[in-house]
């Protein structure tokens, strides 16, 4: 953070295409044969939001198992929009980070996690 920010203060959305699950498996596949990273976040049991070609800043935030900010739907003009709140005061230089809570894997596939919070998990899923 640039500057400091007070606790449960909105700080960015996270935005991209809103596409389905189905959709949502489709794009990841090819992303990851053509080597790509992607950016995808579950909005709800049916949406994901695809940022990973276009989106807001909020897609490049780490992970990290205590992080600096939580997520919250938030409803505006009757659509479903999803908000980086601060989880409690964020000092100025601190690094803004969110926890992925992805659903857990097979051991083949798990994620190793660096986030060096002394509560790491050790995986991101």
């Amino acid at each position: 953070a640039r500057k400091s920010i007070p606790q449960d203060t909105p700080v960015f959305e996270y935005r991209g295409d809103s596409v389905r699950y189905v959709v949502a498996d489709l794009r990841e596949g090819r992303y990851r044969s053509e080597g790509r990273d992607c950016y995808l976040f579950f909005l709800n049991d049916t949406v994901v939001l695809d940022a990973t070609t276009q989106g807001s800043i909020s897609r490049f935030t780490n992970h990290c198992c205590m992080p600096s900010l939580y997520t919250k739907n938030v409803d505006f003009d009757g659509e479903s929009h999803v908000v980086f709140f601060t989880k409690s005061a964020v000092r100025a230089g601190q690094e803004l980070t969110f926890d992925y809570r992805f659903k857990q894997e097979d051991d083949a596939d798990r994620v190793p996690c660096h986030c060096g919070a002394p509560n790491c998990k050790g995986f991101l899923n």
